[in-house]
């Protein structure tokens, strides 16, 4: 599953893959721009949870003014992302199911708002793999600042943040006049097609007779005759509705029908049909042209890309919602594909920094962690969530090779004895105070002040790895800090191992992690491409991202110039100066 950012901060391009089972292990020099790969992921989660624009500024990461992150050199001055859409995804069962195994892609243009508070997309495009003659475009440019408005204001329940003019449909020419898909940040939340009232008036009375000529002959079917997904019922609730804020108005034509819709209502939805026939022709004809009239005052078409915005109380489709939902066909499944993948981006990410807390005795409860943050951004709350959790169950991979379901607890020790840092640790409550760590060594049992910084530096990553969900995205910075090579070395065996229905993404500086990922895929201890080594390099106009090829036998296909530490260069340099030093040539300069 493809995640790529361009011109994002000082990085030009980068590619990750965040499959479930994948493993992407970020190197390269200091400020290469290997953070920046991993704040794309954040930034984007951190937006979806907020529920509003593009948030710069939160709890998974603070990068400050939106016109600082884009790419000086950028030749669009834009920052692009790209991800694939999730096959099988879609919000609604009964959707267009055409695209269902195709291979989507989405890609946002994002630029600094006007306030230069939060980015906004200005270019929504929708393709399939290996390109598109004919994809789905929404775009900021050429768009009416009224309609935006309106169509923002006809969806100001979900708070949008903007709306995008639907170019084009998906695969087809077509295009569908004043129609906006309304975002919420990344997230597409509606489709809004904008009419004056007389188009309305005239769609809607053209639909609604021939719905009710055809509803004796519809008796037995699930849907009504445009298709609809939502079937009968909300179109004909849709249409007594019409009739019944109609009576509340003062007009004195209405009134008069006031008696035939109290029948309508009544009798309910089931005994429509029957009490319909009941009414002459002129009776029917006049309430029709009063539900005509009622629906004309809201001159648009609103189709909710269903999720967590519009699953409860949402607005009933009806005739006109459906008909919409018929021109836009495999175009509204794609965005709904898109909606339904960035939810499960968002929720899969769990991130943990790379400044771990110092040894404490006792750590703090917390009342509600944030999202994406399983142990707090430093790992802050591992000895409260070890403490809450330490009997959960959990999957995960032992050591010696065994999947094993037990608590939290035992995972835990299973990993802290293999990693030699101690033999277990327990949870202890201080009141309070909050909550302490007891760690077994050699037979005794010590608070962590008391056996080196190591172990406070270790014990958030495992719990936060052990602890996470199913088919989690973990993102995590420089695991290795405060550790002896050995132990970072046990340590890539712990992440490469323990969780395989995870992705994980390692950003490190350390030559151990990297050789006993090189040895693990040599002794085929794990698959070679569950494994992407990628090398962030700095150039004159921004850093790229590269994968460098790892064979079977644990070989690169090159080592470039930064790539981890220097100790090679160092021996050879030692070796040469000995050289110099026992041939009488020159001493070592």
């Amino acid at each position: 599953m493809l995640w790529q950012v361009k011109d994002f901060k000082g990085l030009t391009e980068a590619d990750l893959d965040i499959a479930p089972g994948k493993i992407s292990i970020l190197t390269g020099v200091n400020s290469s721009g290997k953070s920046s790969v991993i704040q794309s992921l954040l930034l984007s989660a951190q937006s979806l949870h907020s529920e509003g624009p593009v948030a710069l500024n939160g709890p998974l990461v603070r990068l400050g003014n939106a016109v600082d992150l884009v790419r000086e050199s950028s030749a669009t001055g834009s920052i692009s992302l790209a991800l694939d859409l999730l096959p099988g995804f879609d919000a609604d069962p009964d959707a267009d199911d055409s695209l269902l195994e195709v291979h989507l892609q989405a890609q946002y243009m994002l630029k600094p708002s006007s306030d230069n508070t939060n980015l906004q997309p200005q270019r929504l495009e929708i393709s399939r793999s290996g390109g598109d003659e004919n994809p789905l475009v929404a775009s900021h440019a050429n768009s009416r600042a009224s309609d935006v408005r309106e169509a923002m204001e006809v969806a100001s329940r979900v708070k949008p943040s903007h709306a995008l003019h639907l170019k084009s449909l998906l695969g087809s020419q077509s295009r569908q006049l004043r129609t906006y898909v309304v975002m919420q940040g990344l997230r597409p939340v509606a489709v809004v097609q904008l009419m004056k009232p007389e188009q309305i008036a005239f769609r809607y009375r053209e639909a609604v007779q021939a719905f009710l000529q055809e509803l004796p002959r519809e008796r037995s079917k699930p849907s009504s005759p445009t298709g609809a997904r939502t079937g009968r019922w909300p179109v004909l609730r849709e249409f007594v509705q019409l009739l019944a804020e109609a009576t509340a108005t003062k007009d004195q034509r209405v009134q008069s029908l006031v008696d035939h819709v109290q029948k309508l209502r009544g009798r309910g939805i089931l005994s429509f049909e029957p009490t319909w026939r009941g009414f002459s022709e002129s009776q029917r004809s006049e309430l029709i042209d009063v539900a005509v009239e009622m629906r004309a005052r809201s001159p648009y078409v609103v189709l909710p890309i269903r999720g967590p915005h519009w699953r409860y109380g949402s607005t009933a489709m009806g005739l006109l919602e459906n008909t919409l939902e018929g021109s836009l066909g495999s175009s509204l499944t794609a965005i709904s594909m898109l909606s339904e993948t960035l939810r499960d981006v968002a929720d899969r990410v769990q991130y943990l920094g790379p400044l771990r807390d110092e040894p404490r005795v006792v750590w703090n409860h917390w009342n509600e962690l944030a999202r994406s943050l399983p142990v707090g951004t430093r790992g802050e709350y591992s000895a409260a969530v070890l403490s809450r959790s330490s009997d959960s169950n959990t999957t995960y991979t032992a050591p010696d090779g065994q999947i094993i379901r037990s608590s939290l607890a035992n995972a835990v020790n299973d990993w802290l004895a293999y990693l030699d840092i101690g033999d277990a640790v327990s949870a202890r409550s201080h009141g309070k105070l909050g909550v302490g760590l007891d760690l077994a060594v050699s037979g005794r049992v010590r608070d962590l002040t008391s056996v080196g910084v190591g172990v406070s530096q270790t014990l958030p990553l495992l719990v936060g790895v052990l602890a996470a969900p199913q088919g989690a995205l973990f993102i995590v910075e420089q695991p290795e800090l405060h550790l002896h090579p050995g132990v970072q070395a046990r340590l890539a065996d712990f992440l490469m191992t323990a969780r395989p229905d995870m992705a994980i993404i390692i950003e490190t500086h350390s030559d151990s992690f990297v050789t006993r990922v090189r040895r693990r895929v040599a002794e085929n201890a794990i698959a070679l491409d569950q494994v992407d080594i990628i090398f962030v390099e700095p150039d004159l106009t921004g850093s790229r991202a590269r994968k460098l090829t790892l064979t079977e036998f644990g070989n690169l296909s090159e080592w470039p110039q930064g790539f981890l530490s220097s100790a090679e260069e160092d021996v050879r340099a030692i070796l040469q100066a000995n050289i110099r030093r026992t041939s009488g040539t020159s001493n070592a300069s």
